[in-house]
This record gives structure tokens, C-alpha cells and sequence, in this order.
């Protein structure tokens, strides 16, 4: 009903037959459509109800009768054809008082609204700032306000549903207390029951400031890396994405980062890089700083020889049982390899001090790597070793002289003691340094001057040559020593049958035709010759018999032999002929 300013009497009344539209528990609740008194008096009625007139005289009603009117297809029930502001009209204002028409005539007016129209509803996101992605709104809060309004009846009430839940009234904004995308269902009602359609939110709290991880991409060890090397940036956010990523070198500018960062342009040393990202609802990720050393430089190599060495006219020397030790430096990252190659040779893997078994002019070329894989060849100890360094693995050149009698016979030398043996030795590398010698198994000698051997034996002589390097030699001889002249026979081509006593001495008797032969053996270096004389007559070469004896004489043969080695013995005969 409607109250109005008619008589005390007569008034109009406007009845609101509400029917209901049923609606899917999954969307919206079930609402009323209604008439709607305001404050201050202003009517409204749901445009799209029927409206039914009732007439009464009574101020509550309680004798109304429903006017059909003359036409009752469009007044039984009648509908309001203007969204918004309609009348109803009597045609003249009667006084109360008087009951009489009033002059001048005015019109008997009945304002009613209708509305036809549900509320328009919006949504804010309470927050610094929102982003809208493909199909959910981020927002650095926490709290979703719904707005809505209705130009006409106004707005009763505001529903929403989180997450296929029930609809639930709205009184204040939505708290959301979680980071995870929530699906919001909301619509709003008008006091008249216009009930808009269910509109729907997708929105994700986002209160996380991104995550940003560095990443090194080439040559990197523990807080090294090489300046081939770059830093990628690789910025995540769960929710709103990332929008930019920033960093700074040092002390340096800050940079809004696009691409790789290579590390080529800086100087070799300590370095910092701080980075940090926001996302799309400018939540700010704390700065993170990475410490860093930017190693350019290649591990240095330093020789170092083990064991023999000689240093001589401007070139040093090494033996084959020289090794050769590399020791490596590195600046920062720390040496990762050290190989090497001699004599242009395939580099080889250096795991420990090396022998240098391959003899002439030592080229060693050394090649360091560090743990950045900064390389260098060492030209400069490949130079040095090209001008200086040769491999001497061979013991010098000996020889032996023999000064004095000597005889060889098959493999044996045959001397006396007369004899004199020297050795000598040379090297063309490295240079000739001493001998020793041994004989049989004695006491190695160290020899200085030639010598000689006095005692009858059978030597074997080794001796040792050393050069500067301590490569060595051995030679070796067999040696006899005889100091023994020939033993000397003699026989006649007759026997003597009878001793004759000449002035004391017992003689053995021979005719004038015997002959004399002498002979002679050696036990080792041979017979050379025989020498006689006869008597104390000239010395003669003993070349056959010795005849021709006068009777009646004695007769005194003298015999002396030599043998090889130039060892003499002689012998006396003496006898007497008849």
C-alpha cells in the first residue's frame, strides 16, 4: 500500500502480487520481489510485477475493493510502462471541508516508482597496488571490497560465495588469508528484488616479493670465475609475476637487467654484484649480493731439478736419472692441471717429478690450467730449456793404454810388471769427470796415474767412467801377469858315460863329435829367443846344434832366453871332451 494526501475517506491502494524466480543453489539464493517505501514516502514497485488498484475508505485499508477499471486486459492487472518515475491521477482536488471542487482545478496526483533495473556492482581490491593478469587480479593485500548501487529502489543487500561455497551476505570487505588464486562469485539485490547476475572475480593475495637466483654460465670455481664467464639473472614469482629485475656492479650504477652480464669488461680482482627484483604488485625482493673474483690469469710454472746436474759453457746439463719437478702458482682459483711435452712430443698429464729419458737438446714446453680454465704455454721455460738444458743419459768414451811389455793372447792380456796400464776417458755432453778401477773382486781404487802389477796372477781389470752427471761406464779386460822368464833344457845328441874331476868340479864326459841342443818353454807369454855363447866367446843367436867340440878341452855354454814379455832366465852347462 501507499499512503497518500486524498480524503480522510477515500484513498488508493496499490497491491504488489510477488512472484518469485527460482534460481540454482550453485549461483544465487531465492528473492523476494517487493514494493519499497522509503523515508520519505517515495513508492516503489518492481517494474516488471503486476500492479493491482484497491480503493478503500478507511485510512487502514480494511475495506479496500480492487478496481478493475474499464478495460481490465490493461488495468486488471495494470503494469507501469516507465522505468523510474510514473503517476496516477484523479482529476480535480475536492476540499476536504467543503467537498467541493477547488478552484482554480488542480490535479489529484499519485507518485509511485518503478524499478525494473538490479544494482550494478564493482570490486576493489584493497591494496597498494593490483595487477591484472590473464584470468586472476594479484593484489599486495588481503581484503576485496564489493561496491554496489542502484539509481532507484536501492540496494538491499550484496551476496557473495568464495570458492563454490554458499552465498553468504556481504557486510565488509573479504578477507583473504591465503596466497592462492580464490574464485569469487558475488551480485547484489535492490530493495525491490531486482537480483543481478552472478558475476565472478578471480583474484590471488600476493604479499611474496620475487625470488631471484644467480646463476653463473662458463668457467666458474668455489667464488671465481673466469672474465669469459656471465651472470644470468633468473628472477620467479608464484603469483603476480615478475616486472623487473635490477642490479649493480660494485659501487657502480643501477641497471634494470635485460640479458646476460658478461664479465669480460672487468678488471681482474674482487668484485660484488647486488641484484633484486619486484613483481607486478611491487612487492620488493631485499637485495641479495654475490662476492665475486674475476681471475684472468693463468697459473706461472716454476722447474725444479732432482738429482744430477752440471753446469758448463753456458748450457746445464741433466742425467737420465734427473727428474724434472713443476711446481705451479695460481693467483686465486687454485691450479687445476699442469701438463707438459718434451721434444714436441703429445703433452702428457703432469702428476709428479719426471725423468728425463730422452737424450740431446731438452725442449720442454709446460702448459698450466687453473681451476677457471685460464691456460698458458710456458714459452719462456721452453726458451730457456731450448738455450740451455741438454739431456746427457750416455757415460763417457773409455779406453785403456798399455805401456810397456804386453802380449794378448786370445782374450787375455799378458804383461809383467814392467808393464804400465793407463785408462782415459771423454764426453762430448756433459764432460769427462773420473775412473775407478777394481781388480777381481777388490776394493774399487780411484785411479790417478798409470800403474803396474807385480804379482804373478790372472787379473781382471774393470773400471769405471764417470762423466759430470755421474752417467757412468764400465770396461773391463783380463789380464795375466808373468814375471817368469822360460825355463831352458838342454840335451846332447850322445850320453855322456863317465865323470871326469877337472880342477875339483865333477864334469860329464862327451867325444868331440856330440852336438849341443838347446831349448826352452814358457808357461804363458811363449819363447822369443834363444842366446848363447861359448865360453866367454861372442853372444850368438841360437840357431841349431852346437858342434864341433875339440877334445880335451872344457867347455863352458852360456844359454839365455827371453820370452814374449821380454822375462829372461839363463843357464850354465858346463862338461868336458875327451
Amino acid at each position: 500500500s501507499m499512503t497518500s494526501h486524498s480524503s480522510k475517506n477515500l484513498f488508493f491502494v496499490l497491491f504488489l502480487f510477488i512472484t518469485t524466480l527460482p534460481l540454482s543453489a550453485q549461483s544465487q539464493l531465492t528473492h523476494e520481489k517487493k514494493i519499497y517505501e522509503n523515508e520519505e514516502g517515495d513508492v516503489y514497485v518492481n517494474k516488471t510485477e503486476p500492479v493491482y488498484l484497491s480503493i478503500s475508505s478507511k485510512p487502514d485499508g480494511s475495506d479496500a475493493k480492487v478496481l478493475k477499471g474499464q478495460d481490465p486486459t490493461y488495468s486488471y492487472p495494470m503494469y507501469l510502462d516507465t522505468e523510474g518515475y510514473n503517476s496516477i491521477r484523479s482529476p480535480w482536488k475536492v476540499d476536504p471541508e467543503t467537498k467541493k471542487t477547488l478552484y482554480p482545478k488542480q490535479e489529484v496526483i499519485f507518485e509511485v516508482y518503478a524499478d525494473g533495473t538490479a544494482p550494478k556492482i564493482s570490486t576493489k581490491l584493497i591494496a597498494d597496488k593490483n595487477f591484472n593478469g590473464k584470468d586472476v587480479s594479484y593484489f599486495n593485500g588481503q581484503k576485496l571490497e564489493l561496491i554496489a548501487a542502484d539509481a532507484l529502489a536501492g540496494v538491499e543487500n550484496t551476496y557473495y560465495a568464495v570458492d563454490g561455497g554458499s552465498f553468504k551476505k556481504y557486510t565488509s570487505p573479504i578477507t583473504f588469508d591465503q596466497e592462492k588464486v580464490y574464485v569469487v562469485h558475488y551480485y547484489a539485490v535492490d530493495r525491490v528484488g531486482n537480483v543481478g547476475e552472478v558475476q565472478e572475480i578471480k583474484i590471488q593475495p600476493d604479499l611474496k616479493a620475487p625470488a631471484t637466483e644467480l646463476i653463473v654460465t662458463g668457467d666458474q670455481y668455489e667464488n671465481s670465475v673466469s672474465s669469459r664467464a656471465s651472470i644470468t639473472l633468473n628472477p620467479k614469482d608464484e603469483a603476480s609475476g615478475v616486472s623487473k629485475t635490477f642490479y649493480q656492479i660494485d659501487e657502480g650504477n643501477t641497471y634494470t637487467y635485460s640479458s646476460a652480464i658478461r664479465l669480460s669488461g672487468l678488471s681482474e680482482g674482487e668484485h660484488s654484484i647486488t641484484y633484486f627484483s619486484s613483481d607486478n604488485v611491487e612487492n620488493v625482493e631485499e637485495k641479495n649480493t654475490y662476492p665475486f673474483f674475476v681471475d684472468k690469469s693463468a697459473p706461472s710454472v716454476i722447474s725444479e731439478i732432482i738429482g744430477n746436474t752440471f753446469f758448463a759453457n753456458g748450457r746445464e746439463y741433466y742425467s737420465g736419472r734427473t727428474k724434472l719437478k713443476l711446481v705451479a702458482m695460481d693467483n686465486k682459483s687454485g691450479v687445476k692441471e699442469i701438463s707438459y711435452s718434451v721434444n714436441g712430443k703429445d703433452f702428457t698429464r703432469y702428476d709428479g717429478p719426471f725423468y728425463l729419458s730422452e737424450a740431446g737438446t731438452l725442449n720442454l714446453q709446460v702448459k698450466t690450467v687453473d681451476n677457471v680454465n685460464n691456460e698458458m704455454l710456458d714459452k719462456e721455460l721452453s726458451d730457456k730449456s731450448n738455450q740451455r738444458a741438454f739431456v746427457d743419459l750416455s757415460g763417457p768414451d773409455l779406453t785403456y793404454n798399455i805401456t810397456g811389455p804386453s802380449f794378448m793372447l786370445k782374450d787375455t792380456l799378458l804383461i809383467n810388471e814392467k808393464t804400465a796400464i793407463a785408462f782415459s776417458g771423454s764426453d762430448a755432453e756433459s764432460g769427462f769427470k773420473e775412473i775407478d778401477y777394481q781388480l777381481n773382486d777388490g776394493m774399487l781404487q780411484q785411479y790417478s796415474d798409470p800403474f803396474s802389477l807385480e804379482l804373478e796372477n790372472a787379473y781382471e781389470v774393470s773400471f769405471n767412467g764417470y762423466d759430470n752427471l755421474q752417467n757412468s761406464n764400465t770396461r773391463s779386460f783380463l789380464v795375466r801377469v808373468d814375471n817368469t822368464g822360460p825355463e831352458i833344457f838342454n840335451r846332447f845328441s850322445v850320453n855322456s858315460n863317465k865323470i871326469k874331476i877337472v880342477d875339483g868340479e865333477r864334469l860329464q864326459v862327451y867325444p868331440a863329435h856330440a852336438i849341443l841342443f838347446l831349448s826352452a818353454t814358457d808357461k804363458y807369454a811363449g819363447l822369443n829367443k834363444i842366446n848363447y855363447k861359448i865360453n866367454d866367446g861372442q853372444l850368438l843367436a841360437y840357431r841349431g846344434a852346437i858342434e864341433s867340440f875339440k877334445e880335451g878341452n872344457v867347455y863352458k855354454i852360456s844359454a839365455e832366453v827371453q820370452d814374449k814379455l821380454g822375462n829372461t832366465s839363463s843357464k850354465e852347462i858346463r862338461f868336458y871332451v875327451e
